[in-house]
């Protein structure tokens, strides 16, 4: 062993380095080890990233770490622009629209307080340890009693609708509250963006309400990006890191987690240097920590094959446009820096593309979510519904054919942007499996689904951090409460190796 600490964290994005600030800040000695020549993971590569439009942390795990305020983004709430193909566009923020009816506008506001509410009282869990399938801590059922009593002060009625709701899908609800349209179409897209599911999917009323949780803990429940955008983010915490006596090493990937006697004894990285540590933290995805990095001969029969069955198929494309001059939308207005577009019409549009990849396709006219970076003249496109494993497998005559096709439906809504477009990337879900060590190129390591969230987050058997290795924690968007950018997977997973005195 060439050295020790006492604590190891895979992986340097931005959970891995919410939970090394957490160690190190606690005194532990600890040491971060990234594979990519950057930090930040899918936020952090200025040149082709995975996640251009990040949430900013949650409060809570800024004012632990001491991070700056201007990280919590509250002066640059995201506007979304949902393109209509049949007339203005409609533009929302929070519960305020432009370009609709009065009266959908009206009934639309309703709605979203009605949701708002009911993910306020949801998002209690996210920075708490989901309680055991069997016996629970106290600690774990004070989390889950203050849930339930948040529920209950939602009064009968509200309480009764959330019930109803929960399981069921998207499509309902906002066929039910305001009809299809591009307002459904931007709804029902937040719903199932990174998933494999569509509006019909069971379940996606609840990866709704639990977006809109994210964006509630800032107060005024809107989705804000942080000031000085992914690299501010970034800089921050792992300057928190270092600053608190932590050591960041990038270019370094980890080969295999060392076990001695059934406990974590540290890390062997593919250059054969090993790294004692009794503290192992992974921020790579439970499939490729647990089956490549520590491999089945630590674990039982059972629990590897829950594991193997864990749904984490990738389902979206990320494309770059170079482009000459800043986007133009149909109304003659220029899309703005850090400004949102969506491009599914309707929910309709976003099923219709959901249907092609269910079995192996790509769909004719995949749905986007698209973003201007004024600073690089790029714009950035998140394509949903292209499969991981896609029929014929991902070629380079496939990803122009995708190109091709994300291009036309974007020349849709910003009219003459192909003749504005230099040059063009694609990073396809398994260019993101083999790039950031997310089995199944998945955004969130993992469906966000209700038998792969709380206790049951990643799998039944491997919830609450803690893996049957002693000593090895899970601390990505795997783990609770699952993907997007917040920092709570990484804050919860380090306050647990804390409780459990691991150093």
């Amino acid at each position: 062993m060439s050295a020790r600490y006492d604590a190891i964290i895979i992986g340097a994005g931005h959970n891995g380095l919410v939970a090394a600030a957490m160690l190190a800040r606690k005194g532990r000695k600890v040491l971060v080890l990234e594979a990519r020549d950057h930090l930040g993971g899918m936020l952090g590569d200025a040149d082709f990233r995975v996640a251009p439009l990040p949430y900013a942390l949650r409060p809570e795990i800024i004012r632990s770490l001491g991070l700056p305020a201007q990280l919590m983004g509250t002066s640059k709430p995201v506007e979304t622009i949902s393109f209509n193909p049949d007339g203005p566009s409609v533009t929302v923020l929070g519960a305020r629209t432009i370009g609709l009816a009065p009266e959908v506008a009206q009934t639309y506001a309703t709605l979203r307080a009605r949701l708002g509410r009911q993910a306020k009282a949801l998002g209690v869990m996210m920075l708490e340890p989901p309680p055991g399938l069997g016996k629970a801590s106290l600690g774990e059922m004070t989390g889950l009693a203050r849930m339930a009593l948040k529920m209950r002060l939602l009064g009968k009625t509200e309480m009764r609708d959330l019930l109803r709701i929960i399981l069921s899908n998207v499509w309902d609800l906002l066929n039910d509250e305001i009809g299809d349209g591009p307002l459904a179409g931007a709804l029902a897209m937040d719903a199932t963006l990174g998933g494999a599911m569509g509006p019909r999917s069971p379940g996606t009323v609840l990866t709704l309400l639990y977006r809109m949780a994210s964006h509630s803990a800032h107060g005024h429940g809107l989705r804000v990006m942080p000031e000085g955008g992914p690299d501010a983010l970034v800089k921050a915490l792992s300057d928190c890191v270092t600053a608190a006596g932590g050591e960041i090493r990038t270019g370094t990937p980890v080969e295999k987690i060392l076990v001695d006697q059934d406990k974590t004894a540290g890390v062997r990285l593919q250059s054969g240097e090993e790294i004692a540590a009794p503290l192992v933290l992974s921020n790579v995805s439970p499939k490729t920590t647990l089956m490549t990095l520590l491999g089945v001969e630590h674990l039982d029969g059972e629990f590897v094959r829950r594991c193997r069955n864990m749904a984490s198929k990738g389902m979206v494309s990320r494309l770059d446009f170079d482009i000459a001059q800043a986007p133009t939308l149909g109304s003659g207005s220029t899309l703005q820096n850090g400004q949102r577009l969506m491009i599914a019409p309707g929910m309709h549009a976003i099923e219709t593309a959901f249907n092609a990849a269910k079995y192996g396709d790509l769909p004719e006219r995949p749905v986007l979510e698209a973003s201007y970076d004024a600073a690089a003249n790029r714009l950035c496109v998140s394509a949903q519904f292209t499969p991981h494993d896609l029929t014929g497998g991902w070629t380079d005559d496939v990803k122009a054919r995708l190109s091709a096709s994300v291009l036309a439906v974007l020349e849709d809504a910003l009219p003459g942007l192909s003749s504005a477009v230099t040059a063009s990337r694609v990073m396809s879900p398994v260019d993101i499996e083999t790039g950031y060590g997310a089995a199944g190129g998945h955004w969130h390591h993992g469906e966000l689904r209700v038998d792969q969230l709380l206790m049951l987050r990643p799998f039944d058997g491997a919830a609450q951090y803690r893996m049957p290795v002693a000593g090895l924690y899970l601390c990505g968007a795997g783990a609770h409460p699952g993907g997007d950018i917040s920092g709570a997977p990484g804050f919860n997973a380090a306050r647990a190796a804390l409780r459990d005195g691991r150093n």
